[in-house]
């Protein structure tokens, strides 16, 4: 088959992790595959998977009247290289995606949804428009994958789509650069001692991430264990600021910025706790990898995140936006290294038994395989959903 993945997007994130797994499974075994990527240190990645690299002349992350350019660019390589399948990927490149490859008459169409946009909307007006124009979009393709079951639920429903029009994979991880961790490696490279309690937390410096709420929690954390230190994997939007907030805290020297890191997983081994206190996800990669790597994990009590962690057995949740909570939640594991240990060791257990690479391909290349022996579909037909 002849596939395009309109990734989109930005840095490289989680979605660029699962669409590289189902790239190069497609490769694998004999597909062509372009990849529409809107970074350069994205777009290298999949070129060294053997994948065609689409960019996009132009691509405004706010919804934007110049999306019409992007709309009509998707539109123009989808006619010239005739896909037998468009995957889409986040919600803008899942709505232009799918708008342009069936105006170009693509004959198989399949969503993945990371998430939902209209889940992180504050405005019930803006939010709206955000449910219709995923009820719109639903219209174009034939299946949409949600990587977590509580967005899938969520979406049926706002009547996104019917429970047969979606179904959930969740996300999964390579396993192998976790079966041999090294922590006093680990700890060399990153410039720390041996007796350093070490906080780790691997995500983009923007908003919903909920960083903020983290430096806000440290402080008295940092009273009890003067020799903790706080590794901000990652690069963003936000970095700046949090510099500044560090500072005004007084906890600067405890904050270590190392920027985006290619090798996250092999360095994980030599924290001693991590955490992930953002406010919205799909299902976390962040969250998968420190699980694999059998470390203790805190993470905020939120969709996507609950179907992953299990409250007092392979992690703690916590309240999100909750700076008491982290604080304490965070003193609990570091006075108990033994309940620390315990709840890393139930973590790593449960991410090889439900969280592979493999089982994710697999599945998704199902939903594609499943789809594409149906007859096509070229034309907008609307159809009414009702929820289950």
């Amino acid at each position: 088959m002849k596939i395009f993945q309109v990734l989109s997007g930005g840095a490289w994130g989680g979605g660029g992790v699962v669409v590289l797994a189902i790239t190069r499974a497609l490769i694998a075994r004999g597909d062509q595959v372009f990849v529409l990527c809107l970074d350069e240190g994205v777009a290298d990645r999949f070129r060294e998977a053997g994948a065609t690299v689409v960019i996009s002349p132009l691509w405004l992350h706010p919804i934007n009247p110049l999306d019409v350019i992007s709309l009509a660019h998707l539109y123009a390589v989808c006619v010239r290289e005739n896909f037998d399948l468009v995957a889409t990927h986040t919600s803008k490149g899942g709505f232009l995606g799918r708008l342009a490859a069936r105006l170009a008459g693509t004959p198989h169409i399949v969503h993945h949804a990371h998430g939902f946009a209209f889940r992180e909307c504050n405005s019930r007006s803006v939010r709206r428009l955000y449910i219709t124009l995923e009820r719109l979009a639903s219209h174009c393709c034939e299946a949409i994958i949600s990587v977590s079951e509580d967005h899938r639920q969520g979406a049926i429903r706002e009547r996104v789509a019917s429970p047969a029009h979606i179904q959930t994979v969740l996300n999964g991880i390579d396993l192998t650069p976790f079966e041999q961790p090294d922590r006093a490696a680990a700890r060399r490279e990153l410039g720390f001692a041996e007796d350093d309690l070490l906080l780790g937390v691997g995500s983009r410096l923007a908003p919903k991430k909920g960083l903020e709420y983290l430096l806000a929690a440290l402080p008295p954390v940092l009273e009890r264990f003067p020799t903790a230190q706080l590794v901000l994997f990652g690069d963003g939007p936000l970095r700046t600021e949090l510099e500044t907030q560090a500072q005004q805290l007084g906890i600067r020297s405890h904050i270590y910025f190392p920027g985006f890191r290619r090798d996250v997983p092999r360095l994980l081994g030599g924290f001693d706790l991590v955490l992930q206190p953002s406010l919205s996800e799909g299902l976390s990669i962040s969250i998968l990898e420190a699980m694999a790597a059998g470390r203790p994990l805190i993470a905020c009590d939120i969709q996507g995140n609950r179907e992953v962690v299990r409250h007092g057995s392979n992690g703690l949740l916590v309240p999100p936006a909750d700076a008491p909570a982290l604080t304490s939640a965070m003193l609990q594991l570091l006075s108990n290294p033994a309940r620390a240990r315990d709840l890393g060791n139930g973590a790593a257990r449960d991410c090889r038994t439900r969280f592979s690479e493999a089982r994710m391909v697999e599945e998704t290349l199902a939903v594609y395989d499943r789809v594409c022996r149906q007859p096509a579909t070229a034309t907008f037909t609307p159809e009414t959903h009702s929820p289950r």
